[in-house]
């Protein structure tokens, strides 16, 4: 038996009340419940490993500094990812390049890291997909691949624009529930 068992079938609320008590099993059990979440969303705004990590240890830390102003209106995941989204934009916004004279002639982020992150997501996503009926996997295609508008899509697969926008609603809903990062 684990030394943190005692925190698994507690509640979120529960767990961020014994945080800001100085709880340090609370924080290790949130920590377990989110941080693979948190870091996804945020690598998936930023698409860069170690800025997403940095970002993940920033709302973690905040969380355990403000446990005690922490009121459960809404779930702590989507607080989590509120906050994630926040710092990811405000990161974005000072990243921003400043208008360059002269740029320079190559500039590349193809870290090993971040090809290897975009290649495993990649596999993650096309395995998905992959499971997903042919017409939702055709619509999602044409979409997102092709930029497609559901005119064109509806024309290319012989259906009404309303049937386009159902094939497309399913096909998001099923990725969602099969999608884990």
């Amino acid at each position: 038996m684990s030394f943190f068992a005692p925190y698994k079938n507690q509640s979120d609320a529960d767990l961020v009340a014994l945080i800001s008590k100085g709880n340090s099993g609370a924080f290790r059990e949130i920590l377990i419940r989110y941080q693979n979440a948190v870091y996804g969303f945020a690598f998936s705004i930023l698409k860069d490993a170690q800025e997403a990590e940095d970002i993940s240890q920033e709302i973690f830390l905040r969380l355990y500094r403000t446990a005690d102003s922490y009121r459960s209106v809404a779930a702590l995941k989507t607080y989590l990812f509120r906050i994630t989204r926040n710092l990811c934009i405000d990161h974005l916004r000072k990243m921003r390049p400043e208008a360059m004279t002269n740029p320079p002639e190559s500039v590349t982020t193809k870290t090993p890291l971040n090809q290897f992150c975009a290649a495993e997501l990649k596999k993650q996503i096309d395995l998905v997909l992959s499971g997903l009926p042919k017409n939702q996997r055709a619509a999602i295609y044409l979409r997102h691949e092709q930029g497609m508008d559901y005119r064109e899509i509806a024309e290319t697969l012989g259906v009404t624009r309303h049937a386009v926008e159902s094939l497309l609603s399913r096909a998001r809903r099923s990725f969602r529930s099969r999608f884990k990062f």
